[in-house]
């Protein structure tokens, strides 16, 4: 197993703006190729106009299939279009689980 860390720097202001197209566009989207994070978070304390998602695949594999799908659908060039000037810029990061459990 393995897992994406994905940080979104956004627009002053436009945090709202992105949520919406998430929620009604993107996490619906993503969805029909088998994508649906784990978790879904934005800033409130440090760094502000963040989102966050982490995603979990079983592997790199996985992931590329996945996420190579999403970027042939069509929708995906309507949401791009959608968050110009929304999405400033995007980290990645692939974690790989330790081989224990500091909640055991």
């Amino acid at each position: 197993m393995i897992y994406e860390l994905r940080t979104y720097q956004l627009a002053v202001g436009r945090l709202p703006e992105y949520l919406e197209v998430a929620r009604t566009m993107i996490l619906p989207g993503v969805a029909e190729y088998g994508l649906k994070p784990l978790g879904f978070w934005y800033t409130e304390i440090g760094p502000l106009n963040e989102v966050v998602h982490l995603w979990a695949y079983a592997d790199l594999q996985e992931r590329q299939e996945k996420w190579s799908k999403w970027a042939r659908d069509p929708r995906r060039a309507e949401i791009m279009k959608r968050l110009q000037g929304v999405i400033l810029s995007q980290s990645n990061k692939i974690l790989s689980p330790t081989d224990f459990s500091p909640m055991q």
